[in-house]
């Protein structure tokens, strides 16, 4: 399984050190390649070319360095032979204990339809809320995952802790052809082939503040916040119907 951690840190930052300084990451340090865009660098031809050029709202800068990083190591796993690729930013926060190489045979155990996309950390944040799905019957280091209904893949949000095959890898990739955020998931659920996104609560993250550096994008996103705009967004009269429909087929989900 490649290991992958996304970070604009300096190899003596802050960031890198707190991350490995956490057990799950330092038994593995060497394990990891180191992928970081800085969206802030770029020239004004290529931010304009990759963040605004046929975008219906430009990204932000910092969102266009950290999706074109994901992309860099996305591309990078597909040039290995390995079948599974984990991918962390380094905010990421240790919040089970165990070893970071046990977690593809425990992956593979819950035998997850090809195309997948596992996030390990994230439908926890209030960014993530109303997400639904349906519970699998096996847990991962005793941790339900929840197999996400394509209806609410926009409603998912962060990419510091995530797992995924090869085939998935592809997808992202093609997908962010134009880039978007890179945890603008929504869209996945409109191709022809639906990919299957599934969650867990195995890594945890700081919590978000104006003004603070625990993470560049949240940030952005929460000052940037309008009620016409993001989760607050209201909901066509189709709209709600469909996802009161949704809602009532799904009221087994469990919560994570």
């Amino acid at each position: 399984m490649k290991k992958y951690l996304i970070s604009i840190d300096g190899d003596d930052g802050v960031r890198l050190k707190n991350f490995f300084a956490q057990q799950i990451f330092a038994t593995c340090k060497n394990d990891f390649m180191k992928f970081g865009v800085k969206g802030a660098e770029l020239t004004v031809k290529e931010y304009f070319d990759l963040g605004v050029a046929g975008h219906n709202k430009a990204l932000t800068p910092s969102e266009l360095g950290c999706t074109l990083s994901h992309l860099e190591a996305l591309k990078d796993f597909l040039s290995s032979n390995d079948q599974y690729a984990i991918v962390f930013e380094d905010d990421a926060i240790e919040k089970v204990s165990f070893l970071l190489d046990a977690l593809e045979p425990k992956v593979k155990a819950l035998n997850l339809k090809d195309g997948f996309l596992l996030s390990l950390g994230g439908i926890q944040l209030a960014f993530s809320e109303k997400v639904k799905g349906r519970a699998l019957e096996n847990l991962l280091f005793d941790h339900t995952v929840l197999e996400i209904h394509p209806y609410y893949y926009k409603n998912l949000s962060s990419t510091y802790a995530y797992l995924l095959d090869r085939k998935m890898a592809e997808i992202l990739i093609l997908y962010h052809q134009i880039p978007k955020g890179c945890d603008h998931w929504g869209g996945l659920a409109y191709l022809d082939e639906v990919p299957h996104l599934y969650a867990t609560y195995l890594f945890d993250h700081p919590e978000i503040e104006i003004g603070t550096q625990n993470s560049y994008i949240e940030s952005e996103r929460l000052s940037a916040k309008s009620p016409e705009i993001g989760f607050s967004r209201k909901l066509g009269i189709f709209d709600k119907l469909l996802k009161k429909l949704i809602s009532l087929f799904l009221k087994k989900h469990s919560d994570l």
